[in-house]
């Protein structure tokens, strides 16, 4: 099959599991909010789980970055033993290492919670310490199941390793549902454990069913991919070190503002990272088994045209979403977290919030595609370098916003948005990666077509408000936005088709077809 071809389809089947994947994880958050809605007490459960949620989501970005590239490196050797060495190697090391991480953070809960928010009452102190504790644990499954997912990630077996994380948010879900009324906060806890826990069965008895894995006690390894892991590895953990400082200065910043805003602000950036995961991060999953191959055979052409193709596509997939969360974000929320002790209150100050991260949709987007390349390439130190700086400029951005100008909640989203508009702006002027070799006419002529259909898109949705009432309750909101965005989604299609802003129709690239379709230039144009 077609390359591009093969990317779309794994793109596709990527998206799906992850938008499912997504919606649960946004399930999850409802659950919580039904639950402690907005308040001291939803402050103190996120503060808990700072650290543990920054450590998991580094083991996720990790396996994307590092592990996928590291396994497809070990496909291509002669000895199938050495993958096998690989793999017990990474998940050695990950349980061993992230053990001893759970132990000192719970040790250090108390200096770790009094660190992060000092504007905590003595009840919120005492009640989020021990939260922490307990959820520095689930980082360990968390970390062997990533390393599970990132293997057949490189070995191509897409819907398994996507469709683990849906899994994983049904457990949480049931057990928070079944049990908070015994368990409190606990429950929640309890059920991210049970939910990782699934993880790794699933992804191991897939491993057992479709290989004849061999385990070694392995803790020591040589060769240029291990070489290359290594490095990875410490780039990722100076990237976490200095995200961590952002998170942890932004809440900071938020514990001494009203109650409630270090919750919403942690729900609003939840749902931007997840879009931008979903509709962005898909394409680059999908795409960086083949980008590290061409790499590593030194393709070039290949390597800026799949590049080149993953940044089209995110666009695409990006722009009419981000319409949709800005111009409809009261009614976003309304639907999504508006029941229990999250009141109507709780939904205007939670939409604001949204619609201020909103405008980071794009850029998040194209930075964390940018990521996958540079791991492709096996840069880790500029990625290390980049990171560093981006993370620098949000913490000033964050201080100035809300320290000197006092725009409070809104200026933690604003801070995110302008370091991701300089470093995006930084990496194309310092052309990083030779980015400008991909960012060609081709891109450009299909961007403007894109960002033409995008503003047509908005003044659609703009009309549709008010033409049509928007609902009283939350229960009409299904409805509404169904409508809505269906109507949105229908012009920017059709605006795409209008100006042939694909090579061909995008029907035409999935299934029997794609494999008949002569390979005449790139699926963007």
């Amino acid at each position: 099959m077609n390359p591009k071809h093969q990317m779309l389809q794994s793109s596709a089947v990527v998206a799906f599991f992850s938008l499912l994947g997504a919606l649960t994880g946004i399930l999850v958050e409802t659950c919580i909010a039904a639950k402690l809605g907005l308040s001291l007490r939803s402050d103190s459960f996120y503060v808990a789980y700072t650290i543990p949620y920054i450590i998991t989501n580094l083991l996720s970005a990790t396996g994307q970055f590092s592990l996928v590239p590291f396994f497809a490196s070990l496909e291509s050797s002669p000895d199938e033993q050495e993958t096998w060495r690989g793999l017990s190697y990474v998940g050695n090391i990950l349980f061993l290492g992230l053990g001893a991480i759970a132990l000192v953070g719970a040790a250090a809960a108390p200096w770790i919670i009094h660190g992060i928010a000092p504007g905590f009452t003595r009840a919120q102190f005492a009640e989020a310490t021990n939260l922490s504790r307990w959820l520095f644990l689930i980082i360990v499954p968390a970390g062997v199941g990533e390393a599970l997912r990132s293997f057949l990630l490189s070995r191509h077996y897409f819907a398994i390793s996507t469709a683990t994380g849906l899994m994983r948010n049904v457990v949480t879900i049931a057990v928070i549902l079944t049990g908070f009324h015994r368990f409190g906060a606990q429950s929640i806890f309890l059920g991210y454990m049970a939910g990782y826990l699934l993880q790794v069965a699933a992804l191991g008895l897939q491993i057992m069913k479709s290989f004849r894995p061999r385990y070694s006690l392995t803790l020591m390894a040589s060769g240029k991919s291990f070489r290359n892991l290594r490095g990875s590895g410490t780039a990722q953990l100076g990237g976490a070190v200095g995200w961590q400082g952002v998170v942890i200065v932004e809440r900071i910043i938020a514990s001494f503002l009203p109650a409630g805003t270090l919750t919403a602000l942690n729900y609003g950036f939840r749902i931007i990272g997840t879009l931008a995961e979903l509709l962005g991060g898909s394409v680059g999953t999908a795409s960086l088994p083949s980008l590290s191959r061409a790499v590593a055979r030194q393709e070039h052409q290949e390597e800026r045209q799949i590049i080149r193709d993953t940044l089209g596509i995110s666009l695409a997939l990006l722009a009419p979403m981000m319409v949709f969360c800005l111009l409809l974000s009261q009614d976003i929320i309304r639907l999504v977290f508006q029941r229990g002790n999250f009141t109507p209150e709780a939904t205007l100050a939670m939409a604001k919030v949204l619609y201020y991260y909103s405008w980071s949709l794009v850029p998040f987007a194209f930075m964390r595609i940018l990521n996958f390349y540079m791991f492709a390439r096996h840069e880790s130190g500029l990625f290390l370098r980049l990171s560093i700086f981006e993370y620098s400029l949000n913490v000033g951005f964050d201080l100035i916003l809300v320290g000197l100008l006092h725009l409070g909640a809104e200026g933690i989203p604003l801070g995110l948005l302008t370091s991701l508009v300089v470093t995006s702006a930084l990496a194309v002027r310092r052309d990083l990666c030779d980015l400008r070799r991909s960012l060609d006419a081709i891109l450009g002529r299909f961007s403007f077509k894109v960002l033409a259909g995008t503003a047509v898109t908005a003044l659609a949705v703009w009309l549709v408000r008010q033409n049509v009432a928007a609902p009283a309750s939350a229960r009409g909101d299904f409805a509404y936005l169904c409508l809505v965005c269906g109507a949105g989604s229908v012009v920017f299609l059709a605006g795409l088709a209008v100006t042939r802003a694909f090579a061909r129709p995008l029907w035409t690239l999935f299934g029997r077809g794609a494999e008949q379709a002569e390979d005449s230039g790139p699926v963007v144009m």
